[in-house]
C-alpha cells in the first residue's frame, strides 16, 4: 500500500482518489466505484471537455461489448445526485452535446500520507495488522478465577462407587409389571372359554341321559307288549 494519497479537492467536497472516498465537509457519502472513478477522471482535468470515447476507454476499455452510453449516463446521475448538481443549471459537471462532459468547478490536488494500519487487539492476546518490522508478543491467557473451592473436586474426574460398579455389571432383570388400570383381557377370554365349555358338557351330558331313557323306555314298553300278546295267545284273558 501506498505511503501517499492523492486528494481533490472541490467547493466543500473531498475526492480521495486512492481509497476511492466522496466526503461533504468531512461527512462519507456513499458512491459506487464506477462513479468514483468517473468523477476522478472528469475532476483531474477541470475545464476541459472529455469525450465520451476517452471515458469509454478509461471505465470500460475499447473491446467491451457493454452498452457502454447506458452505463456512462448512469454513473452520471449518480455523481449529479451525490454532489446535489442540476443537468440544467450545472455547478460541478457540464454536459457538452454531442462531445461529452465538462468539470466546472476549480480543483485543488493535494498528497497526504496515509494513516498509520490501525491496531486491534484480538481476545485470544495476538494483535491483528502489526506494523511491519514490529515483533509482537502473543500473551498467554488469563487462569480462570475459582471462587468456589468445591468446583474443581466437582470438576475431577470422580472412581466410580462399588454400588454403581456392580449395578452396572449386573444385568438388568427384565419384569413384567401390568399397567395400573389396564383391563385383564387375557383372564376374561380364558374364563368365557371354560364357561362355554362347561355349558358344552352340561348341554352334552343331558342329550346323552335323555337318549339313554328313553332307549330304556323303548325297551320296557316293547317287553310289555310281547308280554301282553304270550297272554291273549294262552287265553288267560
Amino acid at each position: 500500500m501506498s505511503d501517499t494519497q492523492n486528494l481533490l479537492r472541490f467547493g466543500v467536497f473531498e475526492l480521495n482518489v486512492t481509497t476511492e472516498e466522496l466526503r461533504k465537509s468531512g461527512t462519507l457519502i456513499r458512491l459506487a466505484p464506477q462513479p468514483i472513478k468517473l468523477l476522478a477522471l472528469l475532476a483531474r482535468r477541470s475545464g476541459q471537455v472529455v469525450t465520451r470515447e476517452e471515458i469509454q476507454q478509461a471505465l470500460w476499455g475499447e473491446e467491451t461489448y457493454v452498452d457502454f452510453e447506458q452505463g456512462m449516463n448512469h454513473c452520471i446521475k449518480q455523481i449529479r445526485n451525490a454532489l446535489s448538481d442540476s443537468a440544467d443549471t450545472p455547478l460541478y459537471i457540464e454536459t457538452v452535446p454531442r462531445r461529452g462532459y465538462r468539470f466546472l468547478a476549480p480543483v485543488v490536488t493535494k498528497k497526504i500520507h496515509a494513516p498509520p494500519p490501525r491496531v486491534v487487539e484480538s481476545q485470544s492476546g495476538i494483535q491483528s495488522n502489526p506494523v511491519a518490522g514490529t515483533p509482537v508478543a502473543a500473551v498467554p491467557p488469563a487462569k480462570p478465577v475459582v471462587t468456589d473451592p468445591t468446583a474443581v473436586l466437582r470438576a475431577q474426574p470422580q472412581p466410580p462407587s462399588p454400588v454403581a460398579a456392580a449395578a452396572k455389571e449386573a444385568p438388568a432383570a427384565t419384569e413384567l409389571k401390568p399397567v395400573p388400570g389396564s383391563i385383564p383381557w387375557k383372564g376374561i377370554v380364558i374364563g368365557v372359554l371354560l364357561l362355554i365349555a362347561l355349558v358344552a358338557a352340561l348341554v352334552y351330558w343331558h342329550s346323552h341321559k335323555s337318549a339313554r331313557l328313553h332307549r330304556k323306555e323303548r325297551a320296557v314298553v316293547a317287553e310289555l307288549s310281547r308280554t301282553n300278546a304270550g297272554s291273549y295267545q294262552d287265553g288267560r284273558f
